[in-house]
């Protein structure tokens, strides 16, 4: 008979023998039903985004704002001349 298909993390195949329908053997064929679910996540881990979140938004939201404020509250190209 052929050796059982599973793969342990170290590398090493299982020496088990397969069973007729599939290419496992009978301590590795079991399928885990995935469950939906979720852990819940740590309040510390949401503050710590979100933290995060606003920081990059201001990185990014503070120099466009400069930026646009030149281009379309600037004094006009004349009104700079004279200056």
């Amino acid at each position: 008979m052929a050796r059982c298909l599973h793969m342990y993390d170290s590398g090493f195949q299982c020496s088990g023998e397969t069973l007729e329908p599939t290419d496992f053997c009978e301590g590795h064929q079991k399928v885990v039903a995935f469950e939906i679910e979720r852990l819940e996540d740590s309040f510390w881990r949401k503050l710590v985004i979100r933290f995060v979140a606003l920081i990059l938004l201001l990185v990014f939201l503070i120099p466009l704002f400069y930026t646009l404020r030149d281009w379309y509250l600037g004094p006009p190209v004349k009104a700079q001349e004279v200056w």
